[in-house]
């Protein structure tokens, strides 16, 4: 877990003083249990939680009356508040319950703030820019041969040169920007992303995003709430609108654990305004599990998918499941290979199309991604990836396979 930047020039009191003033729990139960208590309420403070921050760390010093740690913490976000008469009873406190000699208290005087005002809202801005190659911009069949109908009404057709896969460069910028908007840790967010190509400028996209998210405690669950609206162009025509909803439930573990565990719940509202009989709604599950260690991080998910028609589209109604398995290793001290895949599977409830292609659909796309990544500074990375998409289905006419190798520049302000 990072700390926060503002404090680490008070670690070597920290250090001092709580090798002087901590008292040691009765058993290892509750070393630990103190332990998460605190390690706990850094992660409240750092996610905006500060209600909740406030009543852990006092709860931690109620049981270890020495800690420290808690009691600085505590006087700093009551700063951070523009509580300045709770943080200076709380660091006067701390002078009279601490045996701290008089070199220390001379530091913690050094460190109590002599103003407290409340931070203005935090903005978190990031720049993505992108120059790449896809090998099949158009997703063209893999197989312009194709056979329409059955029995005596059989045809075999041949897709013309603008069906089949097309390739070109292309680049791409993307920005995000984020804000808190209320003292409890919302946050406001907006995207904005833009693909432009050299010569197939049909397929030229560009999308926006708006949407907020609500983080919240239950018990000892973390839950974090998202809506987000957003839209798409292409070739400069308006493509498809949704509406995003999404639950995050984080159930509670040591702060010492590798493993992370949640399970969102969302429903996504697509609508396409060109486009006839194409507009639907899909329900969603999906569990993620993610362990981290030192150089190495694991992180999967599965999910269950139920896409519902709402007017008479090829195959109607759809079930799917959706898995993804990515890894990422730090090879040198800059530099991260990362590795994943991604597997999408649909099954449509009736036949695509009655008379022509008299089969339900049943579609399988694979991604796999390679990427070195190099963390040029703190807020600057490049990024090398190649990218192999395999959509295999029953209907050879909407089978295809494309590769992109794309050189990624990302900054970032936080």
């Amino acid at each position: 877990m990072k700390i926060r930047r503002k404090h680490l020039r008070f670690l070597p009191l920290l250090l001092l003083l709580a090798s002087f003033a901590h008292v040691r729990a009765e058993t290892s139960a509750e070393q630990i249990d103190s332990e998460n208590l605190y390690m706990g309420a850094l992660k409240a403070i750092s996610e905006k939680r500060h209600d909740e921050a406030k009543a852990m760390l006092a709860n931690l010093i109620e049981k270890i009356p020495q800690h420290a740690g808690a009691w600085l913490e505590l006087a700093m976000l009551q700063c951070e508040l523009g509580n300045k008469a709770e943080a200076d009873r709380l660091f006067m406190k701390m002078k009279q319950s601490l045996p701290l000699s008089e070199d220390q208290i001379h530091k913690l005087d050094l460190l109590q703030p002599k103003e407290c005002y409340i931070k203005p809202p935090e903005k978190h801005i990031s720049v993505s820019l992108e120059v790449g190659y896809d090998t099949n911009v158009n997703q063209g069949a893999s197989n312009p041969n194709f056979t329409l109908g059955s029995g005596a009404s059989q045809q075999n057709i041949i897709l013309l040169p603008e069906y089949q896969p097309k390739a070109d460069r292309y680049a791409t910028i993307a920005v995000n920007l984020s804000k808190d908007i209320s003292k409890d840790g919302a946050q406001g967010f907006t995207q904005l992303r833009a693909r432009s190509y050299d010569t197939l400028t049909s397929y030229n996209t560009m999308a926006f995003a708006l949407g907020v998210e609500q983080p919240w405690k239950w018990r000892d669950f973390a839950l974090k709430g998202t809506a987000m609206a957003s839209a798409l162009t292409l070739g400069g025509k308006l493509y498809q609108k949704q509406e995003i909803a999404q639950l995050r439930l984080t159930p509670p573990i040591s702060a010492s654990s590798p493993w992370r565990f949640s399970t969102i719940a969302a429903y996504t509202n697509v609508q396409y305004p060109t486009l006839a009989n194409f507009d639907g709604h899909t329900w969603e599950l999906r569990g993620l599990a993610s362990y981290e260690a030192e150089k190495f991080v694991l992180q999967g998910g599965i999910a269950y998918l139920a896409d519902r028609a709402h007017s008479d589209r090829q195959g109607g109604h759809r079930e799917g499941y959706y898995a993804n398995l990515s890894v990422r290793r730090q090879l040198l001290q800059q530099t991260e290979l990362e590795l994943g895949c991604t597997q999408q599977l649909w099954r449509s409830a009736t036949i695509y199309s009655p008379n022509l292609i008299e089969v339900a659909r049943r579609q399988e796309i694979q991604t796999l991604k390679a990427a070195l990544n190099w963390y040029v500074t703190n807020n600057q990375a490049i990024q090398l990836e190649f990218r192999m998409t395999n959509n295999r289905e029953n209907i050879s006419l909407l089978q295809y396979n494309g590769k992109t190798v794309q050189l990624n520049w990302q900054w970032q302000n936080f």
